[in-house]
């Protein structure tokens, strides 16, 4: 898939204790990842597509990338749903 999802600039997000916190846009929830969701979202930058990313987390995390794609699409439609991307539409 050569989709490049980006974080929202506006979006509002803290790294706390190496996973990420991300505020929704209206202020009114808090979204949090896990360490492997926290590493995907470091590569949301808009220049890596999905097979790369696929490819690194598989890679760092000694995954098997089958495995590791259906991961990485259910967490981008969680994104989506949490309005926080751009370029990604699913």
């Amino acid at each position: 898939n050569k989709s490049k999802p980006i974080i929202k600039s506006s979006l509002v997000w803290r790294e706390i204790d190496g996973e990420i916190a991300i505020i929704s846009s209206d202020n009114k929830c808090m979204y949090t990842l896990n360490d492997v969701g926290s590493r995907i979202w470091a590569l949301l930058d808009g220049v890596h597509d999905l097979d790369t990313i696929a490819a690194i987390i598989s890679s760092e995390y000694e995954e098997k990338k089958e495995i590791v794609e259906k991961d990485l699409i259910e967490l981008l439609e969680n994104l989506r749903e949490w309005d926080v991307l751009e370029g990604y539409y699913g």
